[in-house]
């Protein structure tokens, strides 16, 4: 089998030049028609689901019979198969899926969970759908116009007829959707779980903390220090929302410290319900899994539900806002009326107290019936209940990310339009990423080749190129060099003591083997070598469950200095300070800051010229670490 994964999005080109918008496709789908008239007019609405499912008929052609009967393809161990490509993914949000599989906005394209259940942990699986009994039923219902037929359509949530995956041959349309971890999670329910702290913090009087921790986040290799109060962010993005999630529990944690004793309860369920949502997000993005990881990510996700409802006063939809005000309204009218038809026999001070009586009947009556309408039944909420059962069934979540086609938005279309003369804009955008396309294919086609050695055949001609060091292993970099003079002048620029940093240096000089040692023992001689500082450390550290691939991670020390008009910055990092038995629990680990970078060169060395060395301030350790 050859799968084949299918990706589709809108996107938005310009705010200049009309309403100009572009889809985003594996397979090309048409623009919806925009306007009154399609929201009104079935007729309309009836068009525009004739047009989609018209054109994807068009594009599945092709495979149709190759899925059912196989075409014989060319491997890339140099075999000849007999292979059936099958539409096995498609990958797109939520609003894109509701169009292609012909389902209401509230309805889920795997299972027909019902709407009140949406926000609900349920052990067992919902019944899965049945696209291929729903095509018969609609072809039924086209015949005979049966009433029964529609009803059971709109119980489901499902649309007659509007399913654009219907009658491919080897395709289930319900094993299509995947799990989206960009829009389901980083701007699906942590953006939501923000607006529910944000009102758990100001109902508690605790918004100030939370700012002023947020602002205060001290800088760590690949983590982004806010610049902002939380609340002075007017718009997120998943990059943002992904370094939320590295942080939020601590923050929130700080924030809500000291509690009396009315408060500790809620602020222990809010801490829990945050750090399970976080815990079974960060378990979601693994690579690969096992029974434990899985039944860690069930355990974090009952959690959640478990403690959510800490935050459902806080879970006010429009609809329910919009009728708690016509309620208090009506109510307010008609209490000015009973005043109106009674006789002004009150004083003053008693018509104030009942004016706070009725203003508190208002209040309260107002907190009902939000506290009755409020729900968590919402689509992205349930669709965490199908991440589990995808990992078994089709491995990690990542693979299916829509982070790719959202990253692509820029590269594949709108660089594309901004390069064109704006007539006839998507002729030159196909055009131009496919030159673009073109040209990185060989680049990398020609780095491959060069990977066996230094000889390049075109044909039965060879040609002698450079092999490439890129291959190497990777190794720390310093980074930000300054010409400093020797250590007194390192020291100076430092503002460090240099009794305390000459001792060091002696010390680790003598420890090092006299057959590796590159620097003299003698201080006298020490003092005169030249110094090189620097204000940066390039790390390289492997990848998550991925060793092959690496994230340079910068630790910054700029000493006194001043890092892109903020403070100064020296990065605590993790330094081997000893063997397994050492530093307790650590086991021979330590926490130190930066506080020195430098490169110093002997000249007398014969195993190697240059020393790159780092001067910290190590943390005593406490109760063994």
């Amino acid at each position: 089998m050859v799968p084949i994964i299918g990706f589709s999005d809108q996107t938005h080109l310009t705010n200049f030049s009309g309403d100009k918008k572009a889809w985003l496709t594996l397979l090309p789908v048409p623009p919806k028609f925009t306007g009154e008239s399609a929201r009104a007019d079935e007729t309309q609405r009836q068009i525009n689901a004739d047009v989609l499912q018209a054109v994807f008929d068009l594009i599945f052609a092709p495979l149709q019979p190759v899925a059912q009967e196989g075409t014989v393809m060319d491997c890339s161990d140099g075999k000849t198969r007999l292979c059936f490509p099958i539409l096995s993914a498609w990958i797109a949000d939520h609003a894109e899926h509701a169009t292609l599989h012909g389902i209401s906005s509230k309805a889920c394209s795997k299972c027909e969970v019902s709407g009140k259940d949406l926000g609900e942990y349920s052990r067992l699986p919902y019944k899965s759908r049945d696209y291929t009994l729903y095509a018969k039923k609609a072809s039924e219902h086209e015949r005979t116009g049966t009433p029964s037929i529609a009803e059971y359509f709109q119980q489901i949530g499902l649309k007659i007829g509007r399913n654009v995956f219907s009658g491919l041959h080897r395709v289930d349309p319900a094993d299509l959707h995947k799990p989206d971890l960009l829009h389901n999670i980083y701007l699906g329910l942590f953006k939501h779980m923000m607006e529910w702290v944000e009102g758990f913090l100001k109902k508690h009087k605790r918004q100030q903390a939370f700012d002023d921790v947020w602002k205060t986040l001290p800088p760590y290799p690949g983590f982004s220090v806010p610049k902002k109060a939380y609340r002075e962010v007017t718009q997120w993005q998943g990059k943002e929302m992904r370094n939320l999630g590295r942080c939020i529990s601590a923050v929130l944690a700080s924030a809500l410290r000291d509690p009396d004793s009315s408060q500790q309860l809620p602020f222990k369920r809010a801490l829990q319900c945050v750090s399970a949502l976080i815990d079974f997000s960060l378990m979601a993005q693994y690579r690969s899994h096992t029974p434990e990881t899985l039944s860690y990510m069930e355990k974090y996700l009952l959690l959640f539900h478990q403690t959510k409802d800490v935050f459902l006063e806080f879970r006010t939809s429009k609809a329910t806002r919009a009728e708690a005000n016509r309620q208090d309204r009506e109510l307010r009218e008609h209490m000015a009326n009973q005043h109106a038809r009674a006789p002004p026999s009150h004083s003053a001070a008693k018509r104030r107290r009942l004016a706070d009586e009725e203003r508190r009947q208002r209040i309260d009556q107002r907190a009902d019936f939000i506290q009755r309408e409020n729900h968590f039944n919402f689509i992205k909420m349930h669709y965490l209940s199908h991440f589990g059962s995808h990992v078994r069934r089709f491995g990690s979540i990542s693979m299916y990310s829509t982070d790719i086609g959202e990253l692509a938005h820029k590269e594949q279309l709108k660089e594309g339009y901004r390069r064109s003369n704006k007539n006839d804009a998507a002729r030159q955008i196909l055009s131009d990423y496919g030159r673009r396309h073109a040209l990185g294919m060989k680049l990398q086609t020609t780095e491959e080749l060069l990977k066996g050695g230094n000889v390049l055949r075109t044909g039965d001609v060879a040609t002698d190129i450079p092999v490439s060091s890129d291959y190497s292993v990777h190794r720390r970099v310093l980074r930000g060099r300054v010409n400093t003079g020797n250590i007194i002048d390192l020291c100076r620029i430092l503002e460090i003591d240099y009794s305390d940093l000459l001792p060091e240096m002696l010390r680790y000089i003598r420890k090092t083997p006299a057959d590796e040692r590159r620097l003299p023992a003698d201080s006298t001689e020490l003092e005169l070598l030249p110094v090189e500082h620097f204000n940066q450390l390039e790390i390289p550290v492997p990848d998550f469950q991925e060793t092959n691939v690496f994230q340079i991670h910068r630790a910054r020390c700029t000493g006194t200095k001043a890092f892109r008009n903020a403070g100064p910055r020296n990065d605590w990092v993790w330094i081997q300070a000893g063997g397994p038995d050492t530093c307790g629990d650590l086991r021979g680990r330590s926490v130190a800051r930066l506080v020195g970078l430098f490169k110093i060169r002997s000249f007398r060395s014969e195993v190697g010229s240059v020393s790159r060395l780092a001067f910290v301030q190590m943390l005593d350790l406490a109760n063994g670490g």
